[in-house]
C-alpha cells in the first residue's frame, strides 16, 4: 500500500435554494351541518376534499307536506344559509332542493322553517332524514381545482358551522401554512360578511414572515349593484394585497379566481384569463366602468374571443395608492423577494465582511435575477453594496470616515444592500388610430 501524505475524501454538499409553487391556496370555510372547527388539511385533488368534508345531516321536525316548498328542521336559522343543497327523505323517495330562505319556525320550539327553491313532489314523515349535499369548504376546494391550469395544492381549514371564528382560523391555522393565496369559502363581501372579509384583509396585509407573503381573494355579493359593491371597497379591505371579484354566478367565484391565480406564474397578468364558473349573464358597460374606478375585477365574456367562455375582466388589486395597481406586480415582487432570500440564506453566518465575501453576496443575487431577465420576467436589475465599493478601493485612499464605516460594519456584522429591479407588466390597453383613405 503506497504512503499517502495527503488524504482527501471527496463528497458532494451542494446547496439547493428553497422553491415553491406558483401559488398554493388556503381555503377557510364551513364543513357539514353541525360540524366543529378542525386543523388544516392539504389536498392535491377535489376527491380528497370531498371525502374529508362530507355534508352533515339532520331530520324533519314535523311532517313535510307534498306540494309545499317549506320544511321545518331542528336547527338554528344561521345553520342553514341560503344556497344550502339538501336531500330530503329516504334513499328511495328522496328529493333534492336548495334552501332560498331560513326563518325561525312558530313550532315546535328551537326549530327553523326553510323555504325551498321548488315545492316537494311527495310528503315526508317527521324524523325523515335531511342530508346536506356538499359543503362550503368542499365545494370551494373543488372549484379551485377545476380551473385550467389548476393549482398544485389547496389547504382546507374548517371553522365551526354554527359560530365560525374567521380571525381565529386565520391566526391559528392559516398563519402556519406555506401558502401564497387565501380565500374564504362562500363568503361574499356584503354588510353581513364584512367583518369576516376584513379579517382576511388584515391577515394578508400583516407580517407573515419570510416566504409567507400572501394575497387574499374575495368575491362581491352577486345581488349588489355596482355602486354598492364599490362602496364596500373601504379600508381595511382596500389594500394592495386584496383581489376583489364582482360576478353574477351562484358558484364560489372567489375560490375559482384563487385557482386561476394559483395556476399562473406570478408575473403573468390576470387580464383575460379564463375562469371555470357558470354565469349566464354579464355586466353592462356602465357597471364595468364603476368597477374599474373602484379597483374591483369583474367576469366578462368578450365577443372578440371565440367560444363564449368566461374570463377575468381585469387583474386589479383593491388599492392602487401604493403604486401596485395590478396583482401580478404584488406577486412578482413577493416571488423575487423569496428567491433572493432563499439564495442568500446559504451565505448568512458563512461569508465574511470582506471584499471576497461581499462579492460573493453580489454574485448570489445576480445568479437569481439574471435568469429572470432571460425569461422576460423582469427587464433589468442593479445590485448595489455601498460597502463593497470601499473594499474595492486602495486602503490608503480611504478617508477616516470610510475606515470607520468598514469598522462599524465588521463590528455589527450588518451589511446594507440595494437591489433595483425593472419590471415591465403585460400590455392591458392599446390605442389604435384607424384611418381609411380613398
Amino acid at each position: 500500500m503506497p504512503v499517502k501524505y495527503i488524504t482527501v475524501e471527496p463528497r458532494s454538499d451542494l446547496f439547493a435554494p428553497a422553491t415553491r409553487a406558483f401559488g398554493d391556496i388556503a381555503v377557510v370555510g364551513k364543513g357539514g351541518i353541525g360540524t366543529d372547527k378542525s386543523p388544516a388539511k392539504d389536498f392535491s385533488s377535489p376527491d380528497e376534499a370531498a371525502k374529508a368534508y362530507p355534508g352533515g345531516s339532520t331530520k324533519l321536525a314535523v311532517k313535510a307536506e307534498a306540494g309545499k316548498n317549506t320544511i321545518v328542521v331542528p336547527l338554528a336559522v344561521s345553520a342553514v344559509p341560503p344556497g344550502t343543497e339538501l336531500r330530503i327523505g329516504t334513499e328511495a323517495d328522496g328529493e333534492e332542493r336548495t334552501v332560498t330562505k331560513a326563518a325561525a319556525a312558530a313550532a315546535p320550539p328551537n326549530t327553523s322553517e326553510l323555504t325551498l327553491n321548488q315545492a316537494l313532489k311527495r310528503g315526508h314523515e317527521a324524523d325523515a332524514p335531511v342530508r346536506q349535499r356538499g359543503t362550503d369548504l368542499e365545494q370551494a376546494i373543488g372549484i379551485a381545482f377545476r380551473q385550467s391550469p389548476p393549482p398544485t395544492k389547496v389547504w382546507g381549514v374548517q371553522v365551526d358551522f354554527d359560530t365560525p371564528q374567521w380571525a381565529e382560523a386565520l391566526r391559528d391555522e392559516v398563519a402556519k401554512l406555506d401558502v401564497q393565496i387565501v380565500t374564504l369559502a362562500n363568503t361574499p363581501l356584503n354588510e353581513a360578511n364584512r367583518p369576516a372579509v376584513e379579517d382576511l384583509a388584515k391577515h394578508v396585509a400583516g407580517p407573515q414572515g419570510d416566504g409567507k407573503e400572501r394575497i387574499g381573494v374575495a368575491m362581491l355579493d352577486r345581488t349588489l349593484t355596482a355602486e354598492a359593491a364599490v362602496r364596500l371597497n373601504q379600508a381595511p379591505v382596500k389594500n394592495e394585497r386584496m383581489f376583489l371579484v364582482a360576478h353574477k354566478s351562484d358558484d364560489d367565484v372567489a375560490a375559482a379566481a384563487a385557482g386561476v391565480i394559483a395556476g399562473q406564474r406570478p408575473h403573468i397578468s390576470m387580464l383575460l384569463k379564463p375562469i371555470g364558473i357558470s354565469m349566464p349573464d354579464t355586466f353592462s358597460e356602465s357597471d364595468i366602468d364603476k368597477f374599474m374606478e373602484g379597483q374591483i375585477n369583474w367576469i366578462t365574456r368578450p365577443v372578440l374571443i371565440p367560444g363564449g367562455a368566461l374570463y377575468l375582466g381585469e387583474g386589479l388589486t383593491a388599492d392602487r395608492s401604493g403604486n401596485k395597481a395590478y396583482i401580478d406586480t404584488v406577486r412578482t415582487l413577493d416571488d423575487v423577494n423569496f428567491r433572493i432570500k432563499a439564495s442568500l440564506i446559504q451565505g448568512i453566518g458563512n461569508l465574511r465582511v470582506s471584499r471576497v465575501g461581499l462579492r460573493s453576496v453580489q454574485t448570489l443575487v445576480e445568479s437569481v435575477l439574471s435568469p429572470l431577465v432571460l425569461q422576460e420576467v423582469i427587464e433589468d436589475f442593479n445590485v448595489v453594496i455601498p460597502l463593497l465599493s470601499l473594499f474595492d478601493r486602495d486602503e490608503s485612499m480611504l478617508t477616516p470616515a470610510e475606515r470607520q464605516q468598514i469598522k462599524d460594519a465588521r463590528s455589527s456584522r450588518a451589511v446594507p444592500m440595494s437591489v433595483v429591479v425593472v419590471y415591465a407588466g403585460a400590455i392591458h390597453r392599446l390605442t389604435i388610430g384607424l384611418v381609411f383613405t380613398g
